[in-house]
């Protein structure tokens, strides 16, 4: 099972802007290959080992008060290798988050969409200090819902007012 730290810069980073209105804005996310071996992340690292691509976060969920589910999508045409290690960083290129993936559950990117779906847990930084501007899973799964109901409903308008002009111009 892969294992996700939150860094002390976070920390300490999470901790001061809490006290004065700022913010630490997650924004991106990277992938490395741990100079070819898995390993297990240290609280102190700001970098991975040796990050091979980066892209934006797409997507950001409420989970708790203290996670949120992080989304991006790393293309086809990413180089390929062996991801033994991925890192969240802020706005300032700072390492957020820290997750390392033992020999088990390491995947090869390239040729392949490589998707991130992944937990981030705040839990090392005081309870209420997290505050993401984001939706929460289940708003975000009911609008998903009401588009596809609202989707559906007007093909089924569309499909009505054909079959009413057939039956139109057949009088």
């Amino acid at each position: 099972m892969p294992t996700t730290i939150l860094t002390d810069i976070a920390e300490a980073k999470i901790t001061q802007a809490a006290g004065s209105g700022s913010q630490v804005a997650i924004t991106h996310v990277a992938l490395g290959d741990g100079n070819g071996a898995s390993y297990n992340g240290d609280f102190d690292q700001t970098s991975l080992r040796r990050e091979r691509v980066r892209v934006p976060i797409e997507r950001r969920h409420i989970v708790s008060l203290s996670a949120w589910r992080v989304k991006a999508e790393f293309g086809v045409d990413t180089l390929a290798f062996d991801v033994r290690e991925a890192g969240f960083f802020d706005a300032d290129g700072d390492l957020i988050a820290l997750c390392t993936f033992p020999v088990a559950e390491v995947r090869r990117t390239g040729a392949i969409v490589y998707l991130i779906d992944h937990v981030l847990n705040f839990s090392r930084v005081a309870e209420g200090l997290i505050i993401v501007d984001a939706p929460d899973d289940d708003l975000f799964d009911h609008v998903l819902t009401n588009l596809e109901t609202q989707a559906i409903f007007a093909a089924e308008q569309f499909d009505q007012r054909i079959a009413i002009r057939a039956l139109q111009e057949a009088l």
